[in-house]
């Protein structure tokens, strides 16, 4: 078991329609539908920026810094070429599954023996541990293969729709909260050297379950927190 493949990655890159669909599908008049399925069973992909994806790459923004030098990220290189750019002088990509032919390096993430110690300055790792089954394996080994000063960034989340068997998934194990995240990472890493942050609010949260996109939601959601109703955690450790 390793990284598995999730629907954003799935869709990502396809024709959405976006602002037609939410035209044609308004949430207004499905949160007044009591309808019992999603309006979107695509996380909100075919409506436009999925909820939890805009904080990701806000997260990836404020440690842009960090993604440079030798950086591996799992299923693709978007991140590290979006928000690297030039200062990455060499990118790989990891995946267990060997259909994946953009792959560098074939292997699970809970045994990297195909990659020595202090090979990466950054390892991006972007919703993948909630598929993991050791998950103490997993930060273990990542932190092995990173650099001293080297830096693994990191996003779980804590609610969201279960991808199923059609979307190549084979299991959930973790839903992860700020302290469940605190725990796992101070476990391999110096409790300084962690810092965890996460995002929701109870908006945010329904929004997200029922499908709904970052279009969908009004301003003043996007820009609030709430801890009681966290909806995703970001993690970013330096060796």
């Amino acid at each position: 078991m390793g990284e598995r493949r999730t629907i954003w990655e799935r869709v990502k890159g396809r024709f959405c329609y976006g602002r037609g669909l939410r035209l044609v599908r308004p949430r207004w008049r499905y949160l007044l539908s009591s309808r019992l399925e999603p309006i979107s069973e695509l996380v909100g992909v075919d409506r436009g920026q999925p909820i939890d994806r805009y904080f990701i790459e806000r997260f990836m923004t404020e440690n842009a810094e960090r993604i440079r030098g030798a950086v591996l990220e799992v299923k693709d290189r978007d991140y590290t070429v979006k928000f690297g750019g030039s200062k990455v002088t060499r990118s790989e990509i990891l995946d267990l599954n060997r259909e994946n032919t953009a792959a560098t390096i074939y292997g699970d993430i809970r045994d990297l023996k195909e990659i020595a110690d202090d090979t990466f300055d950054c390892f991006i790792l972007t919703q993948v541990l909630q598929y993991v089954d050791d998950l103490d394996a997993a930060v273990r080994e990542s932190r092995r293969v990173i650099k001293p000063g080297g830096c693994l960034l990191v996003t779980v989340p804590t609610v969201g729709k279960l991808d199923g068997q059609e979307d190549n998934v084979e299991g959930h194990f973790w839903r992860l909260t700020e302290d469940s995240a605190r725990y796992v990472f101070h476990r391999h890493f110096a409790a300084d050297r962690v810092k965890v942050a996460s995002w929701g609010n109870v908006l945010l949260g329904a929004g997200f379950l029922q499908g709904m996109c970052v279009e969908d939601m009004p301003r003043r959601a996007m820009e609030k927190f709430d801890a009681r109703f966290t909806c995703g955690v970001m993690v970013r450790a330096v060796k």
